[in-house]
């Protein structure tokens, strides 16, 4: 069988300007990775750390199959979720037993691939532990970190980066000469950008070199310079320059010189800006890893800087570089580069303005949290735009245990997130953070329940059930003294499941009927739907199916009226079971169908791999026993992918159908077959599971050429394009993220030979429609 070579995986970003000189920094780089399995490069802020790293990283990326990651580490300011950082850059969700280290160990143990860690200096510790665990167990990974200091540990080689080279000194240079070094080189290319035409001739290039001697030719102060010279000629940076660094003297003497002069730049930068310019760098400075125009109008505008004012601000600070800016189609993201993040909170402490924004930070991320917790239609862009603001949650959490009097906020924020942490993790984390937090609460406070009891969610996802008992009766306890029914229902909906997984059916559904019963008196309706689902799942377990199937319709019936997917996900698979328990395996097998897909819309892989689970054991049940083992390897490539394990709950039903698939097939076909299952994608595992996937059909009678065939997917989205429908609506009525749905496109453009969705449209318009109906295909 021909080998199809696969597109190189990549987590590095793509250049926004050119990289300019550093030719012997790049090659010494180079030299030392080939050598070493862990090379740090130190030097001040701003020297350059970061994009030589990076550079180095595309160039020796494909000598590491598995790619090259970038691991942004600038917003993370708890060591404990350094490991964290690491599974967000590898795109993998990390949904462990509270042991992220390790399963990060794991999932990387087989892997060739460089890490890249960059800016490691306030996590000093917390890397030092990563790298030596992940190097000592991953034979195939090197790690190449920057740092304003060496992380200090064994096997560490440690590599300055200088300045960039600098023209020799003396007098009479020509500007030849000049170009000869990169420090001039790098001002050339970044004022170019700025003055279009602009060269170093005769007339100006000892103006050039004198700025970069003055400058200590450091990438950053150069870049900042490069833009003043849009409004300034060279004399006069020069002469502002000379003067901003007069200032300095000899009075901090502990400083390293080439940090003095950065400190200089930039402030002399920020000196440059306007009133408002200046307010709205330091108010951006609370936010960490990025934010949008919509965030910054919320958190940082006031009568001193008025929301509609608040664009042209941003777009004047990306114009000046204080601002890095990514445009995704018509919106965009910005960020401060940690250097000038960390001046901009010095800026913000001395307005006395660190307290208040902070707090409208904090405001912000609850507001986005209240979508994730209302439970409705907005659920799939809810947990995407939380998802996109993990760093800034951190950091209002953060924010929270530092100030006592915010803990409440945070308390609601993470009530109302319970939901997308179910989903996404991490679970371990956010368990520490919560519980962390609850301990900074009063003892008798409803802020403390509702911490413990999200915590107890947390330690169910993990199979901690006796920590999820304990912190539910806590929760219960205080909601019980303080009469909160809403605390109470939910702890003793939470606390049914350790029941449940220790086998004591009859106490889970007491509990259960309990929850169900308060939140049908308090009409508490979100409650109401996961304790439907909930004992659905568990009369099922007892045999009483009438009843659970009541129940099971009853929850979709709501969970569809309010446009939620996360529950009915949850209450789809339990109902397909108890449906095919009662004989009626065609109904019960589509709806665990269904299950799927939902939880594949909200990118659910704990979920997923539970429904994956449901329908291998279906498929053995009906002794279709190659497709079985395709789901459990499918299965087991999720939960691989999302460092997770089985959760107990379902051990007994995988061992029942891995068992029957097993005798079926026999050992050496099941292995082989499950192997096939695993190596799928996510996406690839949902079509397997939802059955989408077609075989070639013979070409309708009358016609010389036979047509392309698409998947019932695609076809359904070239429809949605038809009508007129953009990628996101389409991913709403669908149920499916953008990313898949742009996928979709490309394979059916491929498929087709189009190269535009208008051709999409036409193709669907001229086909006749009593001829296009599609089969389903059974995997």
């Amino acid at each position: 069988m021909d080998r199809v070579r696969r597109p190189q995986p990549t987590g590095l970003p793509a250049e926004l300007t050119s990289f300019v000189g550093r030719r012997p920094e790049l090659r010494e780089v180079k030299r030392l990775l080939a050598t070493t399995r862990l090379l740090t490069l130190t030097g001040s802020g701003g020297a350059g750390k970061t994009r030589l790293a990076l550079r180095a990283a595309v160039e020796l990326s494909r000598g590491f199959p598995d790619g090259a990651w970038l691991v942004s580490l600038a917003p993370v300011q708890d060591p404990l979720l350094v490991p964290q950082a690491v599974f967000t850059a590898l795109r993998v969700h990390d949904l462990s037993a509270g042991l992220s280290l390790s399963s990060l160990t794991g999932y990387l143990a087989g892997k060739r691939l460089l890490l890249v860690l960059d800016n490691c200096e306030h996590l000093l510790d917390g890397c030092a532990i990563l790298a030596t665990t992940l190097l000592s167990s991953c034979p195939g990974l090197r790690v190449l970190a920057t740092s304003r200091q060496a992380l200090g540990v064994a096997g560490e080689v440690r590599m300055v980066v200088p300045p960039m080279s600098l023209p020799e000194p003396g007098s009479g240079i020509s500007a030849g000469q000049a170009l000869n070094s990169d420090a001039v080189w790098l001002l050339s290319e970044r004022a170019t950008a700025v003055i279009p035409g602009f060269t170093i001739d005769a007339g100006n290039a000892a103006g050039v070199v004198e700025l970069c001697r003055r400058l200590d030719g450091i990438p950053l102060a150069l870049e900042l310079a490069a833009v003043r010279l849009g409004s300034l000629s060279l004399d006069q940076l020069n002469q502002g320059l000379a003067t901003e660094l007069s200032i300095l003297g000899d009075g901090n003497r502990g400083a390293d010189a080439r940090q003095q002069t950065l400190d200089a730049t930039i402030g002399w930068s920020y000196r440059l800006l306007d009133e408002q310019e200046r307010l709205l760098w330091a108010r951006l400075s609370v936010f960490a890893g990025g934010f949008d125009a919509d965030a910054v109008a919320e958190v940082c505008s006031d009568p001193q800087l008025p929301a509609p004012q608040i664009a042209g601000v941003l777009g004047a600070l990306v114009d000046k570089s204080i601002l890095t800016r990514q445009l995704t189609g018509s919106s965009a993201r910005y960020w401060l580069l940690d250097t000038l993040r960390q001046y901009g909170q010095q800026r913000l402490r001395e307005l006395s303005e660190e307290l208040p924004t902070q707090k409208r930070h904090l405001h912000w991320i609850c507001t986005i949290a209240q979508s994730v917790g209302a439970w409705d239609d907005r659920q799939v862009e809810a947990f995407t735009r939380v998802s996109r603001e993990r760093d800034n949650v951190w950091a209002a959490l953060d924010f929270c245990a530092r100030e006592p009097a915010e803990v409440a906020a945070g308390a609601t924020a993470a009530r109302h997130m319970m939901t997308f942490w179910a989903c996404r993790g991490p679970f371990g984390d956010v368990r520490r953070v919560l519980t962390d937090l609850a301990g900074a609460a009063p003892q008798r406070s409803l802020a403390r329940a509702w911490l413990l009891w999200v915590a107890a969610v947390m330690a169910h996802r993990e199979n901690d059930y006796t920590a999820c008992a304990a912190l539910c009766d806590a929760s219960r306890q205080i909601g019980t003294e303080l009469k909160d029914v809403a605390v109470v229902a939910w702890s003793l909906l939470v606390g049914a499941i350790p029941l449940w997984a220790e086998g004591d059916l009859t106490g889970a559904r007491e509990r259960l009927e309990s929850a169900l019963a308060l939140a049908e008196l308090m009409q508490v309706e979100h409650i109401e739907l996961d304790a439907r689902s909930t004992l659905c799942g568990v009369l099922t377990a007892t045999g009483e199916l009438g009843r659970a199937i009541e129940l099971g319709e009853q929850c979709i019936a709501i969970s569809k009226r309010r446009g939620e997917l996360w529950v009915r996900g949850f209450a789809l698979n339990y109902l397909s079971q108890a449906i095919w328990l009662r004989g009626d395996r065609a109904r019960g097998e589509a709806l665990a169908r269904e299950a799927a897909v939902c939880k594949h819309a909200l990118d659910d892989c704990n979920g997923l791999a539970i429904v994956l689970e449901t329908l291998a054991w279906m498929a053995a049940e009906l002794g279709r026993h190659e497709r079985a083992a395709h789901l459990h390897g499918a299965a087991a490539r999720v939960r691989q992918e999302t460092s997770q394990t089985l959760i107990a709950l379902f051990h007994t039903q995988h061992e029942r159908s891995e068992s029957a698939a097993r005798h079926g097939l026999g050992s050496r076909a099941y292995d082989a077959a499950f192997a096939r299952g695993r190596a799928m994608t996510i996406d690839e595992s949902v079509d397997l599971a939802v059955g989408v996937t077609q075989r070639p059909k013979p070409a309708p009678a009358g016609r010389s050429q036979p047509r392309p065939e698409l998947t019932s997917r695609q076809l359904e989205v070239a429809r949605l394009i038809t009508d007129g429908l953009s990628n996101k609506q389409i991913a709403a009525r669908l149920f499916l993220s953008e990313r898949t749905v742009e996928t979709h496109i490309t394979n059916t453009l491929n498929k087709l030979g189009l190269n535009s969705r208008v051709q999409i449209s036409r193709w669907v318009d001229s086909l006749n429609q009593p001829g296009l109906a599609t089969a389903e295909e059974q995997p």
